[in-house]
């Protein structure tokens, strides 16, 4: 009875204790402990649930660890033992000791019950949030990306009116042209006069030149449609660039400068379109010419290799030259359409004339055939 007065005090005890109070009263947590345990030797079960709830109410509230909630019975081992054999005999005492790890056992699981209890709680709080947010960014995406998309279509409407527009400018323009050249031929086999036939020349290199101007825009138009059309070929590329040399060669001489050509004739036949090849050499070789100052050097040499993964032989062809060079924001940039990166006043020295600066189309060109046949180009300049 005196037990069970005791219970009932520490019970309501219990309730009224603040959380700061539960840490400092050590005296109430040894007298609640010993009170469960001298109840569940006397069979109070029902007091004995009161209190379990309560301490694990003061385990919650100081929150102890569980490594500390069970080390209070290991202290207070040696007097659990000894009023356990005052009470009962002594053959059924491990027995006895047994119900009290129970108890504990209750305790720590109504502890832990609640700890994930509130774990689960915290953890649909945070999957609701997550779930949240991943709606909002999947609804921006969604929303960047038909923009993206309603971009990209209008950028290709364009794309294709630019490469329309100067696919029908060319042809419009190569009409008349090839009426100008051909008059212009008759013209030079009629003249006697040395000022007339000088002025027709001047005709007909301009009409040569807007002809060269016209072929590049119709072959960006080609390579924008993606309908150049190669027509695939053995090809030596050692015959294919002294051909070129052969034909600039008056522009060399004019200019004092000296081309060098090294192991071409090590390289093995090629499949190229061997007029594509020809007009890319020229474009090349004629820049060249045309950025070395008077008595210059140009250098063209080939090496093959082989390429990884895909184990196939490539050829490596370097055009060196000791011009005015290209400046690092441009070595990108000039294979570019419509990109300029000289002055035209350095295409002009030495009695040469190379007519100022074109349209910057051709080393864009030259990528573009490069790129058809599988190949690239860079620049480097020191």
């Amino acid at each position: 009875m005196q037990n069970k007065r005791l219970a009932e005090w520490l019970e309501e005890h219990a309730k009224m204790l603040s959380t700061t109070e539960y840490q400092e009263d050590s005296t109430f947590h040894v007298a609640l402990y010993e009170c469960i345990i001298d109840m569940a030797l006397h069979g109070e079960t029902r007091m004995v649930d009161s209190l379990i709830e309560s301490t694990a109410a003061y385990a919650v509230a100081t929150e102890r660890e569980l490594s500390d909630l069970l080390g209070v019975p290991e202290l207070l081992r040696e007097r659990i033992w000894q009023r356990i054999g005052e009470e009962v005999d002594p053959e059924p005492a491990y027995a006895m000791f047994s119900a009290v790890d129970v108890i504990f056992v209750h305790i720590i699981k109504v502890t832990i019950d609640e700890y994930l209890a509130a774990f689960r709680q915290a953890q649909a709080a945070r999957a609701a949030e997550i779930s949240r947010l991943y709606t909002e960014s999947e609804r921006k995406v969604m929303a960047y990306a038909t923009e993206v998309a309603r971009a990209n279509r209008e950028l290709a409407r364009l794309e294709q009116a630019k490469t329309d527009f100067i696919s029908i400018a060319a042809h419009e323009l190569k009409t008349p042209l090839t009426l100008i050249q051909g008059y212009v031929n008759i013209l030079r086999d009629m003249q006697t006069d040395s000022k007339l036939k000088s002025l027709t020349e001047g005709i007909g290199r301009g009409a040569d030149r807007m002809n060269n101007i016209i072929e590049d825009m119709l072959d960006l138009s080609a390579m924008d449609m993606r309908q150049l059309g190669l027509v695939l070929e053995k090809v030596n590329l050692q015959r294919s660039i002294e051909l070129v040399v052969t034909q600039m060669e008056s522009a060399l001489v004019e200019r004092k400068q000296t081309i060098e050509i090294t192991d071409l004739d090590q390289l093995p036949p090629i499949e190229a379109d061997a007029r594509r090849l020809h007009q890319i050499f020229r474009q090349l070789i004629g820049n060249a010419i045309k950025y070395t100052p008077d008595g210059g050097h140009i250098k063209i040499s080939g090496q093959t290799f082989e390429s990884r993964p895909i184990r196939r032989p490539w050829v490596k062809l370097t055009i060196e030259d000791n011009g005015v060079g290209i400046a690092p924001e441009d070595k990108e940039k000039i294979f570019e359409k419509f990109y300029r990166a000289a002055k035209s006043s350095l295409h002009s020295t030495g009695q040469t004339k190379f007519m100022g600066a074109g349209p910057g189309l051709g080393l864009a060109i030259v990528r573009g055939l490069l790129h058809a046949h599988g190949g690239q180009i860079t620049a480097d300049s020191p």
